[in-house]
This record gives C-alpha cells, structure tokens and sequence, in this order.
C-alpha cells in the first residue's frame, strides 16, 4: 500500500520537528507535538501501532538511501527491524533549498519530491504486508531534511 496525504504538515510543525533531536526518539518522545496528530492521521489510513520498537527521527542524509524494505531484507527475511509493517515519510526542508534527493518506489516506479513537502507517504513496509521497495536518491546545494516514521502494526 502506498498513500500520499497530501498538505499536513503546518510551518509551525515542521518548526518543533527541526528542533527535535535526531536520534531514534521511542516511547514517550511519540507524545511529542506535533507526533500524535500525525499519527492519528496516519491511522485513517494504515493500523499503526507506534509502541515498543517503533520509532521517528528527523533526518538529513546527503548521499541518501540505496533501495531496500524497512521491515526486511531484500530477499524478505527479517533485517535490524522486523517489527517494522508501516512507514512514514515527509519532506521538512522547501524543495527548492536542495537539488536530487527524490523518493523513488520500484516495481512499479512512483517518484515523489516537491509533493512530499509538508504532506505524509504512507507506505506498508513490513515482510508479510506487501512491503514497498524503494529508495531516496542522494541531494546536493543544500539539505533535504525529512520526518522518517517507523511502525508496528495493531
């Protein structure tokens, strides 16, 4: 499954996200604003779980991401997070401040950039709920932060 929630995120979100601190923020830190009101949204849409493993960071990574699952490995068996059955994608940074950096789904190919800012890209992500290969291509001139989100399911 894959959904773009378009225009969710207000300036003043992105603002409290650009202050959080970029590590693996786990239990208590999905509490945090403006987290939950994401999350509910999110659960509209896919039934997330955000307890025990599951985890947000704010993200920003120059030379991005090679294609892969989050919740498995390539071939499907279980990686670093197996429990990991949904995803979460937004861009924080305004397009237009950096250059590449897209997000790119294969089979089949979906590639989003400029919609993802301020707006959500769900995505099931685990081995046994149709898991969504993808990638996020390196950036240059400038940062390409991102809100990455990663659940269990209910």
């Amino acid at each position: 499954m894959r959904i773009l929630i378009p225009d969710v995120l207000t300036d003043e979100m992105i603002d409290r996200l650009l202050a959080a601190p970029g590590q693996m923020n786990r239990g208590d830190k999905w509490n945090r604003r403006p987290i939950p009101e994401l999350v509910e949204i999110i659960s509209e849409h896919a039934p997330v779980d955000p307890t025990g493993d599951s985890y947000w960071r704010v993200e920003t990574r120059a030379k991005g991401h090679p294609p892969h699952y989050d919740g498995c490995q390539l071939d499907k068996s279980p990686n670093h997070m197996p429990w990991c059955s949904w995803s979460a994608v937004s861009l924080l940074t305004p397009p237009a401040e950096f250059t590449g950096g897209e997000f790119k789904f294969h089979d089949p190919e979906e590639v989003h950039r400029d919609d993802l800012y301020k707006s959500l890209l769900v995505y099931s992500s685990g081995a046994k709920n149709d898991p969504q290969l993808h990638e996020a291509t390196p950036h240059q001139d400038g940062d390409r932060t991102v809100l990455l989100m990663f659940m269990s399911t209910k």
